[in-house]
């Protein structure tokens, strides 16, 4: 099989599975899998899919979110390593605010088996009320809604009143996307609606993004990049840290399993 043909079956197969494994495709095509990495770089630079760890997956439309069993299976380790290090920023008697993200809720199993005590947690999350609710030292606060079943979360009127009725410490949101001109996206206007409510109900702002966020726009931006947002904690240093918008506009932090970096 020509390497052409080759990378435009990945494609198909890709688009077709919604995800990929680079060990999956290399049986596939009966291929070395640094072969198959090469022509996931090469396809991600055409925008024809989007590289992740260990593999890659379909670039879906603006509007099209991605589940929470799919979101679940990518950059599991970059997640946890994330969560790490936003662990460190929670404190002893906080009240905090946590979205219903893949990534926060490793942040969830992290507070639900750790020594912080007297926390006030709010949450649209399901999965993190179900984290939580074993941990003696936690209050936990549903904000409500309408559910969204494929995503285990509460969006809507009910939520966003909820959450405008509330003050606290912190907030640890996820995001599908983060660009300096557009500024921070998911692909629903639900769920973008209610990280805005999280967002002017906390002092405290917190994005965990792993590296596959970046320069990535959805339909529904919940904040601006210049404003708003305190600190991004994410997994890999990238070129575009060196941009001056990120320089002068949130604090970045380089989680690793070794160390965390504050690199502004």
């Amino acid at each position: 099989m020509l390497a052409e043909e080759r990378k435009n079956r990945i494609v198909e197969i890709v688009n077709k599975n919604k995800i990929m494994k680079v060990t999956d495709l290399s049986l596939m095509f009966n291929t070395t899998e640094a072969t198959v990495r090469r022509d996931l770089e090469e396809l991600q630079s055409q925008k024809k899919i989007r590289r992740v760890h260990g593999g890659a997956i379909s670039i879906a439309p603006s509007s099209k979110p991605l589940y929470t069993e799919e979101l679940s299976v990518l950059c599991t380790e970059e997640k946890k390593m994330i969560a790490k290090a936003a662990y460190e920023f929670v404190d002893d008697n906080d009240a905090i605010v946590l979205d219903s993200s893949t990534t926060v809720r490793e942040l969830a199993k992290l507070i639900a088996d750790g020594k912080k005590k007297n926390l006030y947690i709010v949450t649209n999350s399901f999965d993190a009320v179900a984290l939580l609710a074993r941990k003696k030292d936690v209050q936990i606060f549903h904000t409500g809604g309408q559910v969204e079943y494929h995503m285990n979360y509460c969006v809507g009127t009910l939520t966003q009143r909820t959450l405008s009725n509330l003050r606290v410490d912190k907030c640890f949101l996820g995001t599908n996307g983060i660009d300096v001109e557009y500024g921070y996206s998911v692909p629903t206007l639900e769920d973008a609606a209610v990280k805005t409510s999280m967002l002017k109900a906390s002092k405290q702002h917190f994005i965990l993004a792993d590296h596959t966020k970046f320069n990535e726009t959805f339909m529904g931006k919940f904040a601006d990049f210049q404003t708003v947002i305190d600190y991004i904690i994410t997994d890999t240093y990238l070129p575009c840290f060196e941009q001056e918008s990120y320089k002068s506009n949130v604090e970045i932090i380089v989680a690793s399993n070794d160390s965390v970096e504050n690199i502004h």
